[in-house]
């Protein structure tokens, strides 16, 4: 085996490893109505809970 077959089928491995995560992932995710569904924070997290408590967001 020569350098580049093995070099493609590291990338196929890692490539079908990475696809078949984002299925698992897309599959087990819990079907809540929250947009940011695990987010750790960013803009939009921060606007919708100073909508929610009525405050304005931080800029």
């Amino acid at each position: 085996m020569s350098f580049q077959e093995v070099a493609i089928l590291i990338i196929g491995v890692l490539t079908i490893g990475y696809v078949g995560w984002k299925v698992y992932r897309f599959l087990t995710r819990p079907d809540t109505a929250d947009p940011c569904a695990g987010c750790a924070g960013c803009a939009l997290k921060e606007e919708l809970k100073a909508k929610n408590n009525c405050i304005s967001p931080k800029k």
